[in-house]
């Protein structure tokens, strides 16, 4: 009896031991299901954004330049030809000047549009140089005042039409180019009526 109980103990304890041993294992809770990344907004583009123009920092130097001297030009002729409005008695001239005024407004307007769609600023009044020009126009009077002015348009026509000849020729930028182009022959007229008036 004693020898049947100790054999039963034993093979408790060895049992006990063997359970001991066996590792636990602990039940892993599911894993939860991954939420749905947020998707990240498409910036919107405005239409023709990065298409088309070059902005005014991507323009040469010779066509920023090119714009600016022609709007300072530009905005003088139409101030001078006001002058000869009101000052000159010659019809002739004050015929001139009036063509002066609406050729040079619509070529200002339109070179405004282009500088804009370009991201230059033109000038709003004409450069030192012009207004001293106009300065010195509206200080002189009668047949004084129409000499020095078809004078000073014939030498500005000339002027200016040399800088469309070369920006038409040797232009960087093609919109530019094309303004310079299409405004040659209305300069070329307005010179050649200077010198008319100038000779007669």
């Amino acid at each position: 009896m004693t020898t049947l109980k100790l054999a039963f103990a034993a093979a408790l304890l060895m049992s006990g031991a063997a359970m001991a041993q066996t590792p636990t294992t602990t039940a892993t809770p599911p894993t939860p299901a991954m939420a749905p990344t947020a998707r990240q907004p498409v910036p919107e583009v405005a239409p023709g954004a990065g298409m088309g123009t070059k902005s005014g920092s991507q323009l040469s130097a010779a066509d920023k330049k090119f714009v600016e001297t022609i709007a300072s030009a530009g905005l003088s002729e139409v101030q001078a030809a006001q002058l000869a409005q009101q000052k000159s008695q010659d019809q002739k001239i004050k015929d001139f000047a009036q063509d002066m005024i609406t050729d040079h407004t619509a070529n200002n307007k339109q070179l405004a549009d282009l500088a804009t769609q370009k991201g230059l600023t033109v000038p709003t009044a004409p450069d030192a140089k012009d207004q001293k020009q106009l300065d010195k126009l509206q200080s002189l009077e009668g047949k004084k005042f129409d000499r020095v002015y078809l004078k000073t348009q014939v030498h500005d026509h000339e002027k200016v039409l040399k800088l469309l000849q070369t920006e038409a020729s040797d232009g960087a930028d093609p919109d530019i180019k094309a303004f310079a182009q299409q405004t040659i022959p209305t300069v070329q007229k307005h010179l050649d009526m200077a010198k008319t008036d100038t000779t007669s």
